[in-house]
């Protein structure tokens, strides 16, 4: 801001995510009143460049997130024209791929998770067991009588639900997910009780990160471990209306190991089980 104000131009490239644009963050929108260019990334990649070029002179990089917090950092100022260069070329690729913002919306912004999305991560149990001990919830949910699981059910990373469409007078109204355009409509669709539970569950109660273990429809017969990577998301297909994104830890189609516990009577509920072991005898201490 003290640049704008000395006449000079600014403009800045960032992730265009929920952890950038929040209501309790930085006032980007009083960025663009005072001159400023802002510009967002929506890739499904994790836009992790900290990068600065000044004059098309100095180069300011290294670990240095610029933000008020206790980590060991780095930051290295190159004046060599060579290294200035491909930084500038970095950025006006980066430029190219991303939006012009004239109006910050967080509801615009893309869900920020803590992990990067449908990449090969690899979870060791006591990274699991971390998650689980941080307040992680673990989830029961049964295969749908509608859903056909198998190699291209995991291979396309989501949970589709609401087979009664009870969503639909939602998703017409709106195309992208909101907590609060949710709660105006939800009074408005028409659904017993142990549905709008259901719903409810779906919706609002599971969290970005939370774990899912997937079981046969009529039985406790456990296929697949999962972490769930998305808000609900309109579903185009014919028998649900919603899905959400998950990225598949552990598939175990042609294993029969069923829950240690009782499974929840609704298609989705908490696991009251002890999750831990169940990812212990399952996975073993393996690589997934």
């Amino acid at each position: 801001m003290n640049r704008l104000r000395a006449g000079i131009s600014v403009e800045l490239l960032l992730e265009y995510d929920t952890q950038n644009i929040r209501p309790d963050g930085l006032d980007f929108q009083f960025f663009i009143q005072k001159g400023g260019l802002l510009f967002g990334n929506r890739g499904t990649g994790l836009m992790h460049h900290k990068f600065a070029i000044i004059d098309h002179r100095i180069l300011l990089t290294g670990s240095f997130n610029w933000t008020y917090n206790t980590n060991a950092e780095n930051i290295i100022v190159f004046q060599d024209l060579f290294c200035v260069e491909a930084f500038r070329q970095e950025y006006q690729a980066l430029k190219k791929s991303a939006k012009r913002i004239l109006h910050v919306d967080p509801s615009d912004a893309k869900q920020f998770v803590p992990f990067p999305l449908f990449e090969n991560t690899l979870f060791t149990l006591p990274d699991l067991r971390r998650k689980i001990g941080s307040g992680t919830n673990v989830w029961v949910i049964k295969a749908g009588p509608k859903s056909i699981v198998d190699i291209d059910f995991f291979n396309r990373k989501r949970l589709c639900f609401d087979a009664q469409k009870l969503l639909k007078p939602y998703w017409v109204l709106y195309r992208k997910w909101s907590d609060t355009l949710f709660e105006s409509v939800l009074e408005e669709c028409d659904m017993s009780p142990g549905k709008r539970r259901e719903i409810i569950c779906w919706t609002r109660r599971v969290k970005i990160g939370d774990l899912v273990m997937l079981t046969e429809n009529k039985s406790p017969v456990l296929l697949a471990i999962g972490i769930v990577q998305s808000v609900p998301k309109m579903h185009e297909g014919v028998y649900f209306s919603t899905y959400r994104e998950v990225q598949w830890l552990h598939v175990m189609l042609h294993k029969n190991y069923p829950l240690p516990e009782t499974a929840p009577m609704h298609r989705i509920g908490k696991y009251k089980g002890s999750a831990l072991r169940v990812l212990q005898e399952v996975m073993g201490e393996k690589l997934m």
